[in-house]
């Protein structure tokens, strides 16, 4: 890892979208797509943000070169902070910073021959010498493994993993300081991406790069990071040397990950860890931790007897509950072939039909070893056959309840330069008598997760 001083800080940024609607526009909802990130980049560092599609990692990325505007938070380049930059001081800032994309397609205009593209951005910032121009272009275009001839050439004319060394080309042609590499070799067969992960590492190496690299693919993130930050609904859950984050995953989210990552040992197989549901929608996150509604190894009460396969089926049917399951759908779920109007629906349904169904649904026994648990699921049932859909809300809530869902987990320190952001950590550490470190036990939040 570099010992570097921070080129890119990144503190409690926020890039929320306005949902509207009507001719005037109200607002009725905010899309949180980035949610209070924080993290730092030092010079010639490499830093990963992985996390499936959907998480903000790419709107992240433009929300910290000011493609996008930021909501909230700050983002510090070489100690400015660039949130605050007018025109031509952001005009400046993105010569030292420039990115590359995952679809080269669309970044190039096929009128364009490939010289002229990568000369635009030397002609945008001022150089006006068009045979110093040329220079440069064909010796770009060398150094990322094409010919000097290229230069007259179009884009069509290109391979995509050729096409790519052209978009890495074009952002190198300013000799920037930063690269923010979003995707860059999702689009590419796996002997290629090898060739242009590899070129990005060379020419890191040679220029003095720092780049932050966006992906889904954890086996990329590994090839080129030193360090990472997994990013989930908006938040960064988990941060840490990458080996650290490999070898010792704190996050279960991050051990789901992990865990997806193709292996040709044996021995590993059936050890995938597979997450039910879809990722939440931003507008309207889950509360508390939230991967929650996911997770599983969500924390069960202390007074029930009960395994995680099960607590994660009543999690799943607690949430149910708490999105409204009206009687309508327990009637279509007793007949999935025979779907009611609303006047056909009885006002009270069968209670051990209803019963039947739902352990059948969510893969529940029939008989709970745990008394207590047996009694509440059997209550909750009751008050759903009868329509009365906020009270089994409320009776499940006091019958099953997690710190998971009841509160957000702070970030703990668990390593030298690890950090994490879940209630499983705040557990292990009062089980083995650890307690925060003073400048780390306070609320950051989960996104907050400073170096």
């Amino acid at each position: 890892m570099s010992a570097g001083r921070p080129l890119l800080e990144v503190d409690a940024l926020r890039k929320h979208f306005s949902m509207t609607r009507g001719v005037l526009n109200d607002e009725i909802g905010r899309v949180k797509a980035v949610d209070g990130i924080t993290f730092e980049i030092r010079e010639g560092e490499t830093f990963g943000v992985v996390g499936e599609s959907g998480c903000g990692k790419s709107t992240a990325a433009r929300t910290i070169l000011r493609l996008e505007e930021p909501t909230s938070g700050t983002v510090r380049f070489d100690g400015q902070d660039i949130t605050e930059y007018g025109r031509t001081e952001l005009k400046r800032f993105r010569r030292e910073a420039q990115m590359i994309f995952q679809d080269p397609d669309s970044s190039f205009d096929p009128r364009m021959s490939v010289g002229e593209s990568l000369a635009e951005p030397l002609i945008v910032h001022g150089m006006t010498d068009r045979k110093r121009r040329r220079r440069i272009v064909e010796a770009m275009l060398v150094r990322v493994g094409l010919q000097a001839e290229d230069i007259d050439r179009y884009p069509h004319e290109f391979s995509g993993g050729q096409k790519q060394r052209i978009g890495l080309a074009r952002a190198l042609v300013l000799n920037p300081r930063l690269l923010v590499a979003d995707e860059p070799v999702s689009a590419l067969d796996v002997s290629v991406q090898a060739e242009i992960l590899n070129l990005m590492a060379d020419l890191q190496r040679e220029f003095g790069l720092s780049i932050l690299l966006i992906s889904h693919n954890l086996g990329v993130i590994r090839h080129i990071c030193d360090r990472v930050g997994v990013m989930y609904l908006g938040e960064l859950v988990e941060v840490g040397p990458t080996e650290d984050i490999f070898a010792d995953p704190q996050h279960p989210y991050t051990r789901a990950l992990i865990s997806a990552i193709p292996s040709t040992d044996l021995s590993k197989r059936g050890e995938r860890v597979r997450l039910s549901g879809t990722v939440p929608d931003p507008s309207n996150p889950p509360r508390g931790c939230r991967f929650h509604t996911r997770c599983p190894e969500v924390i069960p009460p202390e007074e029930h007897d009960i395994d995680q396969r099960t607590w994660r089926s009543l999690l799943e049917f607690k949430q149910r509950v708490e999105d409204g399951l009206d009687r309508e759908e327990l009637y279509e779920l007793l007949h999935p072939d025979e779907p009611p109007e609303e006047a056909d629906v009885p006002d009270r349904l069968h209670e051990d039909a209803v019963d039947a169904a739902l352990r059948a649904e969510y893969e529940l026994e029939s008989g709970f070893t745990d008394s207590t648990v047996e009694a509440g699921f059997e209550r909750a049932v009751q008050l759903l056959t009868v329509g009365d859909v906020e009270t089994a809300r409320t009776h499940l809530e006091s019958t099953f309840p997690t710190v998971c869902q009841r509160s957000d987990p702070e970030t703990q320190t668990v390593g030298p330069a690890h950090r994490c952001a879940c209630h499983l950590t705040d557990e292990r550490r009062t089980a083995t008598g650890q307690k925060a470190d003073a400048d780390t036990s306070h609320r950051e939040g989960p996104g907050s997760l400073v170096e």
